[in-house]
């Protein structure tokens, strides 16, 4: 598989922080349908159930008791959505959507996650690079990545970044 995309951490004074840029090959209101939408969620993240409005919620169904996603705090339609991110076990974190049209084909999408402990924005940094990749597939067409075997290869990098 190409390498597209790697997400950078870094720590601030609130934890760790991933973040990844995207150019992907759709337009920018394709790409907001697959971020902001429970039927575009669910093609290639996880099970979800959406309200976009602030005070919403964006909760995200990865089966086994694994539950992700939050309170609405930002949206602004087409271009930004921010929630907070409580995931089973973990402490609260902060993840940020932003889309910016490169032309009528082409988006540029950013994604941020905050606040992340330590020992676990190795595990994000994989995490949010597979299912980026699983992204990119849906809209190529391609057929899915297998999710495991994908974190699972890149885990030892984003584990480097933080040695």
């Amino acid at each position: 598989m190409r390498e597209t995309g790697r997400g950078h951490l870094d720590r601030d004074a609130e934890g760790v922080s991933v973040q990844f840029e995207r150019v992907l090959a759709a337009p920018a209101d394709k790409v907001w349908e697959l971020l902001a939408t429970a039927d575009g969620l669910e093609r290639w993240l996880a099970r979800a159930t959406v309200d976009l409005r602030p005070g919403g919620v964006v909760d995200l169904d990865f089966g086994d008791d694994a539950i992700g996603g939050g309170d609405v705090i930002d949206v602004v339609p087409g271009t930004t959505l921010v929630y907070r991110w409580r995931f089973t076990g973990e402490p609260e974190s902060v993840v940020r959507f932003e889309l910016e049209a490169i032309d009528p084909e082409t988006t540029l999408l950013r994604l941020r996650h905050t606040k992340l402990p330590d020992d676990q924005a190795t595990g994000y940094g994989a995490g949010w690079h597979a299912h980026l990749d699983q992204l990119e597939a849906l809209i190529a067409g391609d057929e899915p990545i297998d999710w495991d075997a994908r974190f699972g290869e890149l885990l030892p990098d984003y584990r480097q970044q933080t040695s």
